[in-house]
């Protein structure tokens, strides 16, 4: 397994400046911490992030079912400048802190 492409790494990090966040090299991806926590995956130019049930996400960000034995969203590179995304890391950071998932 390659790792993502430092640009693309580069590219979500930058968008993600203001928040407390660093990432580690991890099973041929990129593991996105936020305030300590492992909110995420960095890979194939997507953000795989934690599914806490944030409801303010868009329709067309498909939600992994109940059964499903990986329970993250697939957040394309497409994304990387929505307003929300900020948002969306750091709530799942404060949500796993608290024990929510």
């Amino acid at each position: 397994m390659t790792y993502e492409k430092e640009s693309v790494v580069a590219e979500w990090m930058n968008r993600l400046k203001d928040l407390n966040v660093h990432t580690k090299k991890m099973f041929g991806c990129y593991c996105l911490y936020c305030d300590g926590q492992a909110v995420g995956w960095i890979h194939d130019s997507v953000l795989s992030l934690r599914e806490v049930g944030l409801t303010y996400l868009p329709k067309d960000i498909k939600r992994p079912r109940p059964d499903d034995k990986i329970q993250e969203l697939v957040i394309p590179l497409d994304y990387v400048t929505a307003e929300w995304l900020s948002k969306a890391v750091q709530d799942t950071a404060n949500l796993r802190k608290i024990g929510k998932r």
